[in-house]
């Protein structure tokens, strides 16, 4: 066990070195001088050539391309992300403030996907064939090809414009959210739905299905036991997966709604040129998705032990 806990970890980490590459270059390569964006946020102040490179000196560009990614990362690792060159203000402090927002939205979407998928799902599982199934399959499809914004824009003619019951946008009380995160999960719950159906229904026509009906074992442990218990492990997959996704695939959602969360700062960031909040994004983004499938990883070792042996 230890072994295998151990071999997963060591796998995270050239990946997480790889993202830490990636975000950095991203900063490299991308047009503009931070240095020059960050003495000209005001609008107004036309800096010198002189000053320019003093800037540049202060901010450690003028350093070969090595020693600026590994200075850089020493900060990182101690989750120190410097400060936004168009706002001059920290950037950990601001993704932390914005974080539990965007966070929130994660989890609700989650929710309601999860609740509304598999609740689906399993009904069309139990009426397959009828006509219950063939109406909530066409649902399910229906839904999973609208848009995001289009949808976000319908939301919010009815529930905020016409009946006036929910904010527009903006972020006040968790009522802030209820529209955001039907956009995120609606067209999840869709997908989720329709691959809880084929899990389960994969898993009724096994062998071991067969033979425990054929035992006589009640339907009620024959379902829970049997069937859902094996039919759930590759919807916890995709669930687990999507709330990683929503995290770093929030902007548009976020951006429509005015939410302050990271989502919405990265698109401010983008228009800004503000590469080492697009950097800090990157990074906390990309490790979290790293994190959840790590976690899926020893979820699925601790439910299924013939992992270890043909993986360690």
């Amino acid at each position: 066990m230890g072994s295998y806990i151990l071999k997963k970890m060591l796998n995270v980490i050239p990946v997480l070195i790889g993202i830490t590459l990636a975000a950095f270059l991203l900063g490299v390569l991308s047009p503009g001088d931070p240095a020059y964006i960050s003495l000209t946020r005001d609008g107004i102040t036309e800096p010198s050539d002189e000053e320019i490179e003093e800037k540049q000196h202060e901010l450690g560009l003028d350093l070969p391309v090595h020693k600026q990614y590994f200075n850089w990362l020493k900060k990182v690792i101690k989750l120190d992300f410097g400060q936004s060159i168009y706002t001059g203000e920290s950037i950990g402090e601001e993704l932390a403030r914005r974080l539990p927002i965007t966070l929130k939205l994660a989890m609700y979407g989650f929710i309601l996907t999860s609740m509304f998928g598999i609740l689906i799902g399993v009904i069309m599982t139990l009426f397959r064939g009828s006509f219950i199934d063939s109406s909530l399959r066409f649902f399910c499809t229906l839904i999973s090809s609208i848009p995001n914004f289009w949808l976000a824009i319908i939301l919010i003619t009815i529930f905020a414009e016409t009946l006036q019951i929910l904010p527009t946008s903006g972020y006040e009380s968790e009522k802030s959210l209820i529209l955001p995160s039907i956009v995120v999960s609606l067209t999840s719950i869709g997908f989720i739905a329709r691959l809880t159906r084929a899990s389960f229904l994969k898993v009724l026509s096994k062998e071991f299905i067969v033979l425990a009906n054929a035992k006589g074992l009640r339907s009620y442990t024959i379902g829970i036991i049997h069937i859902f218990k094996n039919g759930i492990i590759p919807v916890s997959t995709y669930l687990g997966l999507y709330f990683a996704a929503i995290l770093g695939g929030s902007s548009i959602v976020e951006s429509i709604f005015a939410l302050p969360g990271i989502g919405s700062y990265a698109i401010e960031s983008i228009y800004a040129r503000d590469y080492y909040v697009i950097q800090a994004y990157v990074i906390l983004t990309g490790t979290t998705y790293i994190l959840v499938n790590l976690g899926l990883d020893l979820l699925y070792f601790a439910i299924n032990p013939k992992i270890k042996e043909s993986e360690c």
